[in-house]
């Protein structure tokens, strides 16, 4: 007598290797520009003071997404709920002045700056100096909370 046939055993490899968490939200360009806002205001109000009001709007305008005291977020994006991570690694850009000088440089440029911002409006929203610096702006979450944190 033979015996009835058996359905294979098969490991899918999604059992084996669980899918990786989901890419975070990218940000709005709305949310973006008024953590933008936000941000003018903090560097600007205190650069009306000589001197020490000027050093603090250069080095809060280039320096912002990467300072170690606000986790990596710039005031604007705290308060709007975003956050800048690097493309390759998703890790958030705390620590990373290279990267948050490289983000500010397109805007400097004149009339430049404008077609800049407005890349923000396109499918991927990275403005030029996000390609630069190889970031993207997106909705924070506890898990990049933690990771900054880390």
């Amino acid at each position: 007598m033979s015996q009835p046939l058996q359905e294979p055993s098969v490991i899918s490899a999604e059992s084996r290797f669980p899918a990786p968490a989901s890419a975070p939200e990218l940000a709005s360009a709305g949310a973006r520009f008024l953590a933008n806002v936000i941000d003018g205001f903090v560097a600007g109000v205190p650069g009306l003071i000589p001197f020490i009001g000027w050093a603090w709007m250069i080095v809060y305008t280039f320096g912002k997404d990467a300072l170690p005291f606000l986790g990596g977020q710039s005031i604007g994006k705290k308060a709007m709920g975003l956050r800048v991570v690097n493309v390759d690694t998703g890790k958030p850009i705390k620590g990373d002045y290279g990267a948050a000088f490289t983000r500010q440089i397109s805007l400097l440029i004149p009339f430049f700056g404008f077609v800049d911002a407005a890349m923000v409006l396109s499918s991927d929203r990275r403005r030029f100096g996000d390609k630069w610096a190889k970031t993207i702006v997106v909705k924070n979450s506890s898990d990049l909370d933690a990771e900054a944190k880390g």
